[in-house]
Formats: structure tokens, C-alpha cells, sequence
């Protein structure tokens, strides 16, 4: 007993100790915290001393300034008066002058609010905020290095983030007391800055929130209501809800109804000292221009933001805004008036949601008061009532991102200036309980913008979402903004951390001070006037507004620490106002498609059959088939389905152009041997003997070029060799040994250029370190040469023809006069545009689909993941596994975004002459151009016939680039299936008879001449990635139709 009363005091004893122990903690915890507090504001109250002090002493040293150069000027006047005009004046009126120009200053001082003096308090501000930050670097600097051997001056605790937290409080709560004083454009600005959690310091997104509708307030007996609304309002509260940059609000009712309404009532100084702030901001934003004219887009976006910002002073067009605003929410709205929110993972259950807009009273709305409805509820981070009301934050974000995304990309105005003293939230609709209303306030700062701008905005949207490369510089060129240069897998990385995943604050930060590491690394190794990558003269002032906006939901996000794919919801918008663009429809009516006379009705049938159930697999998206006998009539010409992507709501036409990918190779191969026939070439000459000298001009390699390809001399001097034995018969047969060569510097916009690129196959003393030399020895293997072929064709070509010629010829021009002269009208006319193009608006053009973006995919996102301080230290072994990685893959190392096949759908590209890949067909110009080839007799006689189609070699691989070259019912054979080549043309093998001769590309599209049958045969498709069953499925039933 006595052992447990001992126990049982012990107990005791323990707990009155812990209680003690927790309470002293709890103590000098408030202590601790009171004596930080005070410490903060005795440092704040001095800096704002010390900011005062600067703009008095700066205010007074101008003054007297000033004063001394009005003393001396006007004591000068009367001299030079007498002496060049022979005027004089009693001496006590200059004195009267004196002290006018004396008094000025003063009088200009008080009509302005004392802008003056308040210019000097903004850069006394503006130094000490810079200056503490400088100090904070300078003690990281000093104090945090890594070879300290000593106990830091600090103490050991001390770590970069103590410095930088300490700085951040006491700055931010020295902001928050200077802009309470210096109001104006600095409200609006903090505004923005607060509303910034993702990026912001949280002391400065605490301190400066404030300010978001408690702002200063103006007494409301210095303010003069017109008498129209003191007549019809009643019940007016002199106290303001709320108040910001520009006015505040006060409640009141209508007399005649009793309708609960606010007054929003402009601040008198709020006219004078933004326009005086935006002067100081153009001020600034010109020296900047002028000390670095690559920052010349800096005034351009001031001047924008100065234009809205003079809207938001006029409250009558604030009243158009809201009225705008209603007809674009009722336009999101369905049936039911609800919308619902994106089911996730984490949130399977969609919840409804409404919009709501203040109705405004556009009789009782002047350009200083605004009258509108009165709407309920709280802050949109509000936490507390989400909680309470069983709200979640992801939905409230969810709903808030989808408003604003219909807004920026379906309809023609949006709100730009979405912080969360803007944003309302209440529980339930008008439909009941469930889900939640927002409310969209303050619709001063809003955008209308322009069809055409708003459809580039879409284009980036999407093109962000879809890692769609092509649609991207279409955006960048539909908004305005010209490239210096073009690195679109920079502009994608840019483009997509600008729409990147919200996620909470920590993490945000890290993000974007790694992305801004990365950024700030790449600019030191530009030169100078390469730092900004677009014109600045041409920066489009709408583009600030947009970044705006999407920046301050980024913020929002991150305040509510919730993580959501922003793209996820961004995307079906840009979409919608894609689709919904009437522009997309004009191609529709560009041609009327011609009607012909099918022969074989039941061929037709089995390839509708066909073609459906590959549509029904989701194989193809639109499809074009055309079968002509040798007497050049049709026995089965299908067309079905829809031009795909963007116009995926088009359907597909007879003469619709479709990208024929390597099907452009037989077209190119056919001009050489027109060329060969007409005496230009010949087979087994090497082209830099006599066509194509500039191709490798010397006996020896140039010195220096193997240090500059990294290489032995020995090696060096092998390859140069190689070079200089490549034939014509090498490269049509796929053995020059430059398989995987592309050009060194490999954009869009140099792809578009045939010379271009096959100028770069050129030896440049000026640039030897893009010699490209083949890497095996011509003649020995044939690998499929996927891209170089074409160039390297056209590059022989054009040097025989301006040999023979003695000009200089590109090779559309030598297109035209070796081969297309010889063509039928009907090739021409029914869509056949080997150079690209639309044959000059003549033909709708399908855009390239496919749901196989993995190569790009994969690259563009460990770009991006690197660019924010993620990447996988094992990256790149792990990556060797994937399919990105194949040779193709390497090959393309560095132009990944031309592997997404998209990218031919971009403007640049669709009139892009690339030999080997970038011809735009219909199945019908195609198949009259094999009647022209193998049935007519005009290009090639039955000889020449025999010779091109023979069998002459074996490719090396089996390629998914080559295409379906095989039609034998044998499945197996038909995957490991090495395609046998004619000289140049490809030869696509049956079972029962000789091989046609033509030329397949990627995706299922084919061309090709049956010399026996004498059948013509084209197949077009625009899905990339539909692969080589399209081919095969819809040419066995044309084989075996014909028993082939």
C-alpha cells in the first residue's frame, strides 16, 4: 500500500511538473513572440522615419534648387529683354514674378494631392525595399558559405532562411505602411503582389492582403452624391464595406422596390495620382529602354496597362463590363443553369456551381458613383466558411479556373483583375443546397479583346495542353509576337510553366526560383540582343493581361494549397473557342469537290465496310481511297470521315489535301529520273564531280575539320572520302550512308526550305562544325533514309539543272519544268501538290491527327522538369529503355519536336517544300499521278518502266517510317517484312503476282502502280499513328477484289 501511495504521489508530482513546465512554455512563447513583434515594428517605424526623411530632404534640395535657378533666371530676363527686344518693365513686377514661380511649387502641390512630394516617397520606398534586399544577400553571402571554419558571426542556427524570413517581415510590413500613405497605383499593385502566394514571400502575401478591400477609406462627408441617387436611394450606410485602389462601396436601398444595392464611390484623389503614377511608371519603363533597348516591350506593356487602367477610372464603362460580363456567364450556363466541376481522383463526385454578376443600375451610374446589386457572401479565401459549409477548396478553384477560362477563350471579355478581394463565395444555388455560387466583383480592370487575338490565346492554351509544337509558333505569329529566333522547345517550356500545375506555396516557390535559375543561367550565355527571345517593338500589349490573369489564379491556387492540373481545365475551353471560330469553317467552302462516274459499285461497298470498322477501332480519322484501271477510269473512289484536330467538325472532301508524308518520296525520285532520261545526270557519277561540286568540294578534308567534329584525322579522311563517292544510284537506293543526317541547325522554319536544307549538306568553311559526313561506306547497306533523301535528291537535281541551265533554280521551280508539264490536267486539278501548300487556296487542307506523341512527350517534359529543378538523376539511363530513345530518337536529339507529327499542320510547315516528306495529296490527284507513271506513257516508256521497278536491293530494318510495302495476307511475313526497293521507288509485294512500284508513308497513306492489273492506287489518311493494318486491311480488299 505504502508502494503505491508512493507511486501514485509520484504521478502527481509528475503532471503538476508537466502542467508547469507547459505553462512557462506557453509564456515565454508569448513573450518571445511579443518582444519579435516589437522588435519588427521599432525596425519598421524607423525605416518609415528614414523614408520620410529621404523624400523631405529630396523635396526641399529640388525646392531649393529650384528657387535658385527661378532667382537667377529672372534676374537675367530683363537684360536680355533690353538687349534683344528693347524692353523693359518697373522692377517691382519682377519682383511680383519671383514670387509667383515661388509660390507655384506650393499651390501645384496642394490642387495635386502633393504628387511632388509623393514621387520622392516612392523612390525613397523603392531604395530602402531594394537596398534591404541587397543587405539580405549580402549576409547570405557573408555568413552561409560553405567553408566557414570559425562560429558564424550569428550564432550556429543561423541559415539562409532565417535571413531571408527576417527580411521579408519587416519589409513587407514597411510596404504595407507606405502604400496606406502613398495610395494610388501602389494599392493596386500590392494588390496584385498579395495575391501572388505562389510566388510571393508569405509575410508579403499577409501584410499586403490587407489592402485588397481595406484599403484607406475617404470620410463620407467628402463625398458629394449626385442628386439623381440620393433621390432614388434610401437607407444609405456612411460606413464603406470595403475599400481599394480606386473607391469603396457602401450599402443602400432603392426607394421604389427596396432592393439592397451598393454604391461604389470613386476616391477624389484617385484620378490624379494613378495618372501620375502611370507617368512615373512610362518614365521609368523609357529609361529602361534606352539603357537596353532589348527591354523595349517593358513601356509597350505600361502603356497598355495605362489605357485599361483609364477605363477603370470611368465607371460608366465599369457598367458595360458588367453588362457584357452577364451575357458571357448566361453563355457558360446549361440548361439547368448549373455547371459542375471536373471529377478527379481525389474527387470523383463533380459538384454544380453558378456565376453570379452584379446587375448594374445604368440610370442611377455616373463616371465617378456605379450603382448595382448587392451580392452575399465572403472572400473566396474565406477558409473558415469553406469548412463550416463543407466546401472544398479544390472545387472552389476548379470552378474559379473553368470561369475564367471561358471567359479568356470563349467569349470576348474577362475580368484582369482576379484577386480574391474580387472574388465572392456562398454556399448553394438557386437550384438548392448543394454545391456553391461565385461571385465576380470589380469588373473595372476588364479586357475585351478582338477575335483574332482571343483565337491566339486559344492556340496557346491548347497547344500547351497538347504539347501541339506547330499550333504554338501559329499562336505566337496570330498574337503578334516575332521570334528572334526559333527555339520552339524553349517556348514550349516557357509556355507551359506559365499554365503550369497549381500547387501549394512552398513548393511553388521552389519551382519558380529554380525555373528563374534556369533562366537566368541560359541568358548569361546569350549575347547581347539575343536575352529577350521576341522582337520588343512587337510585343503585343494584350499578352500582359493575359499573363496577368492566369498568374493571379496561380496565386489564388496556392493560397488555397491545393494541387490541380491547371492545363486539365484550361484545355476544353481553348478547345470550344478553336472549334467555335468561324475562321476554322472557311476552309469548308474553298472548293467544290468534283463527281465522277464509279464504275465497280460492289468494290465501293467492301471498302465502306472496310474503312468502317477501322473507324469504329478508332484506327483512322478521315479517309480518302481511289482506285483508276489503265484506261484512267474509276473503279472505286471512297471518301469518309473528317479533316481532323482543329477541324475535326469538317468533313472530309474528295480533293481534300492530306500531308502523303514519304508517299513525296516517288515524286522526287521521279524528277531525277526524268532528269537522267534527259541527259542532266547520270546514275554512277558522283554528284560533287560535276552537279553538285559544293557538296564535298575537295580531294582532302579541309584541315581543322576533325577537331571540329570531335573526331580522328583517320576517321575524318575515311568519311570525306565516302562523300565523295556518293552517287545518284546511292542515295535513290537508300545507300549514301546519311540515313539519320539531318541538318546541323534544324527548325520549322528552315525545314520549310528545301535549299536551305540541302545547302547544309554543303561543306562551310565558316561553320565546320555542321559538316555532315555519311557514317558507313555508300553502296554497302541500304538504310531508309527518312528524311535526308529528299534533300539530298533535290540538292542534285537542282545543281544538274543549273549546270545544263547556268542559273541558279530552286526545286519547285525545276519541279515544275522537268516533271509537272508532263502531268495529266486531271493530276493537277484533283489535288496534287508535291511542294506543298494548297495549290493557292484551291483545296481544303486536312490538318495531321494522332494519339501518339510519346517521343516529344517525353523529351519536353524532362526539359521542363529539369527547367524547375526536378529532373531524375538517373535520367537519362532510365530513358535509354524508352521508346523516345530509339535511333530514329537519337537522330532527332535536339529537334524532338519535329518528331510530333503535328507539327506539319502549322502555316509554316503546310507550305513547306520537303521532298522527302512534306507533299500534300488527295487519293484521287495521287492515283492519276501513278496512271500518268505507269498507264500513260507520258513520263516514262515501258523500258525506263522496267528499269525503276526492278528489284535492286533490300533495306537494312525494318522501319515504321517505311509504311505498309507488303499486302500479303500472312500476317507474320507482313511484320517482319523488309521492303524491297526499286531504284527509288519502293516495291510493294502481293501474294499471287509481280510487286506495283510506289511509295508508302507513316500513317497508312500509299501510292502505287499494278503494272500487270494496271490498276492505279491511292489510299490517303490523316491519323499518323494509325499505322500499317490501315494500309494492309484496305489494299487486301482491293487485292482481292481483283483476285491480286
Amino acid at each position: 500500500t505504502k508502494l503505491a501511495s508512493t507511486e501514485a504521489t509520484d504521478d502527481e508530482s509528475s503532471e503538476k511538473t508537466i502542467e508547469r513546465l507547459q505553462t512557462d512554455i506557453t509564456t515565454l512563447s508569448s513573450r518571445c513572440a511579443r518582444l519579435e513583434a516589437q522588435n519588427i515594428l521599432i525596425s519598421v517605424q524607423q525605416l518609415d522615419v528614414a523614408a520620410k526623411a529621404i523624400a523631405w530632404i529630396l523635396s526641399v534640395g529640388s525646392l531649393y534648387f529650384y528657387l535658385r535657378f527661378v532667382f537667377w533666371g529672372v534676374d537675367k530676363l530683363p537684360g536680355l529683354l533690353q538687349q534683344h527686344f528693347n524692353l523693359s518693365y518697373p522692377f517691382f513686377s519682377w519682383w511680383i514674378v519671383k514670387l509667383a514661380l515661388s509660390v507655384y511649387p506650393y499651390l501645384y502641390n496642394r490642387m495635386t494631392f502633393g504628387v511632388t512630394h509623393r514621387r520622392f516617397e516612392v523612390f525613397a520606398v523603392a531604395f530602402i525595399v531594394v537596398s534591404r534586399t541587397r543587405l539580405a544577400r549580402w549576409r547570405e553571402r557573408t555568413f552561409m558559405t560553405d567553408d566557414r571554419t570559425d562560429v558564424p558571426p550569428y550564432g550556429e542556427d543561423t541559415n539562409e532562411s532565417a535571413i531571408w524570413d527576417a527580411n521579408y517581415e519587416i519589409s513587407a510590413r514597411f510596404l504595407y505602411v507606405s502604400i496606406l500613405r502613398l495610395k494610388g497605383l501602389w494599392t493596386k499593385s500590392a494588390q496584385y503582389l498579395s495575391s501572388r502566394a505562389d510566388f510571393m514571400p508569405a509575410a508579403y502575401v499577409r501584410e499586403l492582403k490587407r489592402l485588397q478591400d481595406e484599403a484607406p477609406a475617404t470620410d463620407w462627408k467628402d463625398i458629394q452624391l449626385p442628386r439623381k441617387i440620393l433621390n432614388q436611394l434610401t437607407d444609405i450606410n456612411p460606413e464603406p464595406l470595403a475599400s481599394a485602389s480606386i473607391g469603396q462601396v457602401h450599402v443602400a436601398r432603392v426607394k421604389a422596390t427596396g432592393e439592397k444595392v451598393v454604391i461604389k464611390v470613386q476616391h477624389p484623389s484617385a484620378r490624379t495620382l494613378m495618372t501620375d503614377d502611370f507617368w512615373s511608371l512610362k518614365v521609368i519603363a523609357r529609361i529602361v529602354a534606352w539603357m537596353d533597348p532589348e527591354y523595349v516591350f517593358f513601356e509597350i506593356l505600361m502603356k497598355e496597362w495605362a489605357k485599361e487602367a483609364q477605363h477603370e477610372l470611368n465607371f460608366m464603362a465599369e457598367a458595360d463590363n458588367l453588362v457584357e460580363a452577364k451575357k458571357s456567364i448566361d453563355a457558360l450556363v446549361s440548361k439547368t443553369d448549373v455547371i459542375y466541376t471536373n471529377a478527379t481522383s481525389s474527387i470523383p463526385e463533380p459538384v454544380p456551381f453558378q456565376v453570379e454578376i452584379p446587375r448594374p443600375l445604368l440610370e442611377l451610374t455616373t463616371r465617378d458613383f456605379l450603382v448595382m446589386s448587392f451580392c452575399e457572401g465572403t472572400r473566396v479565401d474565406n477558409f473558415e466558411m469553406m469548412e463550416q459549409q463543407g466546401i472544398v477548396r479544390d472545387n472552389v478553384m476548379d470552378a474559379v479556373a473553368q470561369t475564367f477560362a471561358h471567359m479568356m477563350y470563349v467569349s470576348d471579355i474577362f475580368n484582369g483583375d482576379p484577386h480574391p478581394g474580387n472574388l465572392f463565395l456562398r454556399p448553394g444555388t438557386t437550384q438548392g443546397k448543394e454545391g456553391f455560387t461565385l461571385v465576380l466583383l470589380d469588373w473595372g480592370l476588364a479586357k475585351k479583346l478582338p477575335t483574332d487575338k482571343r483565337l491566339a490565346f486559344c492556340q496557346m492554351a491548347y497547344a500547351a495542353a497538347t504539347l501541339d509544337f506547330g499550333l504554338l509558333l501559329d499562336a505566337f505569329k496570330a498574337i503578334g509576337l516575332k521570334m528572334k529566333r526559333e527555339n520552339v522547345a524553349e517556348d514550349m517550356e516557357g509556355m507551359r510553366f506559365f499554365l503550369r500545375d497549381i500547387v501549394p506555396s512552398q513548393k511553388s516557390r521552389k519551382r519558380i526560383k529554380a525555373k528563374m535559375k534556369t533562366d537566368r543561367s541560359r541568358m548569361q550565355a546569350k549575347k547581347k540582343g539575343e536575352k529577350v527571345p521576341m522582337e520588343s517593338k512587337a510585343y503585343p500589349g494584350e499578352f500582359f493581361f493575359f499573363v496577368r490573369v492566369n498568374e493571379l489564379l496561380h496565386g489564388l491556387g496556392s493560397r488555397m494549397a491545393i494541387e490541380m492540373a491547371y492545363l486539365d481545365v484550361q484545355k476544353p475551353y481553348a478547345e470550344r473557342g478553336l472549334l467555335l471560330a468561324s475562321a476554322s469553317d472557311q476552309c469548308a467552302a474553298q472548293s467544290t469537290p468534283p463527281i465522277v462516274d464509279v464504275k465497280d459499285a460492289q468494290l465501293n461497298e467492301k471498302l465502306q465496310t472496310a474503312i468502317k470498322e477501322l473507324q469504329d477501332a478508332k484506327k483512322v480519322e478521315g479517309v480518302q481511297v481511289c482506285v483508276i484501271d489503265k484506261n484512267g477510269d474509276y473503279l472505286a473512289n471512297m471518301t469518309t470521315g473528317t479533316l481532323g484536330g482543329l477541324k475535326k467538325h469538317i468533313p472530309m472532301q474528295s480533293n481534300s489535301l492530306v500531308l502523303g508524308y514519304s508517299c513525296t518520296k516517288a515524286i522526287a525520285t521521279t524528277v531525277a529520273h526524268v532528269m537522267v532520261k534527259e541527259g542532266y545526270l547520270d546514275y554512277d557519277e558522283p554528284v560533287c564531280n560535276r552537279v553538285w561540286p559544293t557538296f564535298c568540294p575537295t580531294e582532302e578534308p579541309p584541315a581543322g575539320l576533325a577537331a571540329a567534329l570531335e573526331l580522328s584525322e583517320e576517321t575524318v579522311r575515311e568519311r570525306w572520302a565516302w562523300k565523295r563517292s556518293i552517287t545518284l544510284r546511292h542515295i535513290l537506293m537508300h545507300e549514301a550512308g546519311l540515313w539519320s543526317s539531318l541538318p546541323h541547325k534544324l527548325t520549322v522554319k528552315i525545314m520549310a526550305s528545301c535549299e536551305a536544307c540541302a545547302a547544309a549538306y554543303e561543306y562551310n568553311a565558316d561553320d565546320p562544325e555542321a559538316t555532315l559526313l555519311p557514317t558507313g561506306e555508300p553502296g554497302k547497306v541500304s538504310e531508309y533514309h527518312f528524311m535526308s533523301f529528299g534533300w539530298l535528291v533535290a540538292g542534285t537535281v537542282c545543281g544538274a539543272f543549273q549546270q545544263k541551265h547556268k542559273t541558279a533554280t530552286g526545286f519547285e521551280e525545276v519541279y515544275e519544268k522537268v516533271l509537272g508539264s508532263k502531268l495529266s490536267p486531271a493530276t493537277r486539278e484533283l489535288g496534287f501538290c508535291p511542294c506543298g501548300g494548297d495549290g493557292g487556296g484551291r483545296f481544303p487542307v486536312s490538318q495531321v491527327v494522332t494519339s501518339d506523341i510519346r517521343a516529344s512527350r517525353v523529351m519536353q517534359q524532362r526539359r521542363e522538369s529539369h527547367a524547375m529543378g526536378e529532373g531524375l538523376e538517373d535520367d537519362a539511363k532510365k530513358g535509354e529503355d524508352n521508346a523516345a530513345y530509339s535511333d530514329v530518337m537519337k537522330a532527332f536529339r535536339g529537334k524532338e519536336f519535329l518528331l510530333d507529327s503535328r507539327i506539319w499542320n502549322c502555316h509554316e510547315a503546310q507550305n513547306a517544300n520537303v521532298p522527302s516528306a512534306g507533299g500534300r495529296f488527295s487519293a484521287m490527284g495521287l492515283a492519276h499521278f501513278y496512271h500518268d507513271l505507269g498507264a500513260s506513257g507520258r513520263i516514262f516508256d515501258n523500258e525506263t518502266l522496267d528499269m525503276v521497278s526492278a528489284p535492286v536491293s533490300t533495306e537494312n530494318v525494318v522501319s515504321e517510317l517505311q509504311g505498309a510495302t507488303v499486302m500479303s495476307n500472312d500476317s507474320s511475313s507482313s511484320e517482319e517484312h523488309r521492303t524491297s526497293l526499286g531504284l527509288g521507288y519502293q516495291l510493294i509485294a502481293f501474294d499471287k503476282t509481280a510487286s506495283g512500284f510506289g511509295h508508302a508513308g507513316i500513317g497508312g497513306s500509299i501510292g502505287l502502280h499494278h503494272r500487270d492489273s494496271g490498276l492505279s492506287i491511292a489510299l490517303m489518311t490523316n491519323k499518323a499513328n494509325g499505322g500499317k493494318e490501315v494500309t494492309t486491311t484496305i489494299s487486301r480488299v482491293i487485292m482481292k477484289h481483283f483476285d491480286l
